[in-house]
């Protein structure tokens, strides 16, 4: 099971190496053969925008995506080579094998989700969790690992996360195809979908291999919970892992939950870890904050220093009580608002919120 498990994560984890870059081919025209280059480079870019974003979103943002991204196409090619050049009837054609960067934390995918074209709600995502679970013993009503997870990504401020339980009924999670993950997450309306398999397995009594073979009447159990996540939009698998945990008791179907929830606790924090540092560990808010007094001001920038995935909070400026806070901080504008009103007593009053920009007024 343990060396099975290893060549599963092995082969996840090729997978998603192979799936952040887009290996493309197209031939591009020109007058010369530097335009035709350059049309050639606009090409891969746009065959690889065709992928990412549907088809409705490409024609809503024709104009910003023809100015921002497709003038820039050079700046989001990592490597090419041209292949072939000829000239036909005065025009130049230029065909290259060129490698386009959809890395999550690519120049490219920052500038999508910059401006919009990328959903900006992968700040503070939709996730669905689906990590069905069996104890190979015996059966163990409700997920424990899977409920870990939930309540990790729940704590570290995502509130938009799902328990899918018995909604979906697929016999081994971790063989989907990113079709069928598609398929899952489309079907449950969310942006981030992650599955995996959980199991555990009893080792008998704690005390059995003390000398003198003694009996302490609490049963052991090792419980392993082995996951991937992947965007919805992008259909790129973007992480993957398998995580260990152990539990005591004197019942072996409590010790194989309390296994299962130490476990699924540790995977519910590496994926906290992955989607804090994939959309949103570069993202500068600004905060703007109406209050009458400068203590007040103070208050909230308090508040914003205790909330967690805050990296900085400086005061840019203070003027006729409205004071603008820079803030670098690993969630969504919505988030941030409301974890500062859990870390402080000031009434703080929402006005208004926009992609990278939090007003509020303090009373």
């Amino acid at each position: 099971m343990k060396k099975f498990a290893v060549l599963v994560i092995a082969l996840l984890m090729l997978l998603t190496g192979s799936a952040l870059a887009k290996n493309v081919t197209v031939t591009g025209q020109g007058l010369t053969p530097s335009e035709a280059e350059n049309d050639a480079l606009r090409l891969a870019v746009e065959n690889t925008l065709g992928v990412l974003v549907d088809s409705q979103t490409l024609v809503e943002k024709g104009a910003v995506i023809n100015d921002q991204i497709y003038t820039q196409s050079r700046g989001f090619v990592t490597d090419y080579q041209v292949v072939g050049k000829n000239l036909s009837d005065g025009v130049w054609n230029v065909t290259i094998n060129a490698v386009v960067d959809d890395n999550p934390n690519s120049r490219l995918m920052n500038e999508l989700t910059r401006l919009g074209i990328i959903n900006i709600q992968l700040r503070n995502p939709k996730i669905a969790v689906y990590v069905p679970e069996r104890h190979l013993q015996s059966r163990i009503p409700d997920p424990a690992g899977e409920t870990a997870i939930v309540k990790a990504l729940l704590e570290a401020g995502f509130s938009q996360v799902t328990e899918v339980g018995s909604r979906l009924n697929i016999s081994n999670p971790l063989n989907m195809t990113a079709a069928d993950m598609t398929r899952a997450a489309n079907q449950l309306g969310v942006d981030i979908i992650i599955v995996g398999e959980a199991f555990s397995d009893g080792l008998g009594d704690a005390a059995q291999w003390l000398p003198g073979n003694q009996r302490s009447n609490m049963q052991s159990c090792r419980a392993r919970v082995e996951a991937k996540m992947f965007i919805v939009k992008t259909g790129q698998i973007i992480a993957t892992d398998g995580k260990y945990g152990s539990g005591l008791d004197n019942s072996q179907a409590i010790a194989a939950k309390k296994a299962l929830t130490a476990a699924g606790k540790q995977m519910g924090e590496y994926f906290v870890q992955q989607i804090t540092g994939m959309y949103t560990s570069r993202q500068s808010l600004e905060v703007i904050v109406y209050g009458a007094a400068f203590q007040k001001i103070s208050q909230v920038q308090t508040a914003i220093g205790a909330v967690r995935g805050v990296k900085s909070c400086n005061l840019s400026s203070y003027e006729g009580g409205k004071a603008v806070f820079t803030v670098m901080y690993s969630g969504s504008p919505q988030t941030l608002f409301t974890e500062m009103q859990k870390a402080t007593d000031a009434d703080l009053i929402l006005q208004s919120l926009a992609y990278n920009t939090l007003t509020i007024q303090v009373r």
